[in-house]
């Protein structure tokens, strides 16, 4: 877990102990005898960190339970509008499993899921991946995204993400020399990158985010989609976060062998 949100955790945790604590004891305590209850509950948390550890872990799972069933809802209405995606892609025209993803090219673990989702593709000619560009990051991330969808309107979409999430600076030169790199149309790119279906694509992805309440990237959905339909009968697995292949390779086995 990392040890800034275990911290933060371990605040409230004991925050919400003694208040919980004070607001029970108060009917049959006097104030003195609340402090002595308080500095012991306290005492014992501080010399026993191993509560708060896993009362914080327990925590953490719980958030992560009720943001996955809140994700499950909105993606089972919204499924088709999740998959609805034709050219920010890779993988099956007719697949089993399809994995949505949002991203930005500035995020260093979407950074890390890139051969990641390579390789799965690769290895499941079942599987489709269907790329949401969500750029958080600022200027330099929105720049990114425009010209990766762009470059999906040449049908250079895959060519040119790698080329960006390998670029240590992103900004208009670099975009520029990646775009020639992966053997583009200038003049119909740099046009594109301005233009209404590149706006409307990535205006499209934020709503979707937005309503997912997402605020980070990566996010990662796994979907049972047999020839391409969404599944209802099975339900989507949400990743808030980088993953493994091995991970990826299982939900994809269970979601394919899924009925």
């Amino acid at each position: 877990m990392n040890l800034k949100r275990t911290a933060l955790l371990t605040i409230s945790l004991l925050a919400t102990t003694t208040a919980a604590i004070a607001d029970v004891a108060t009917p049959s305590f006097n104030a003195t005898q609340v402090q002595n209850i308080e500095k012991v509950v306290h005492d014992y948390l501080v010399s026993h960190p191993e509560v708060l550890i896993e009362a914080s872990q327990a925590l953490q799972s719980k958030q992560q339970k009720q943001m996955q069933n809140e994700a499950n809802g909105f993606i089972q209405k919204n499924a088709k509008e999740l998959l609805t995606e034709n050219i920010t892609t890779s993988g099956s025209k007719s697949p089993n499993v399809t994995i949505v993803e949002f991203f930005d090219y500035q995020c260093g673990h979407c950074k890390k899921m890139q051969p990641v989702m390579t390789e799965l593709v690769k290895k499941n000619p079942n599987v489709r991946v269907v790329y949401r560009e969500f750029p958080i990051f600022g200027k330099s991330s929105i720049l990114a995204s425009q010209a990766a969808v762009a470059a999906a309107l040449q049908g250079k979409y895959t060519q040119m993400q790698e080329l960006l999430f390998n670029e240590k600076k992103i900004d208009e030169q670099s975009i520029l020399d990646n775009a020639k790199k992966a053997g583009l149309d200038m003049v119909k790119f740099q046009a594109d990158m301005k233009g209404k279906a590149v706006s409307e694509n990535l205006s499209h992805n934020r709503k979707l985010a937005e309503s997912m309440k997402l605020f980070g990237t990566p996010v990662i959905i796994v979907m049972s989609t047999p020839k391409g339909q969404f599944n209802p009968n099975i339900q989507p697995v949400m990743i808030p976060g980088s993953t493994s292949l091995e991970n990826l390779q299982q939900l994809v086995m269970k979601a394919s062998e899924a009925k």
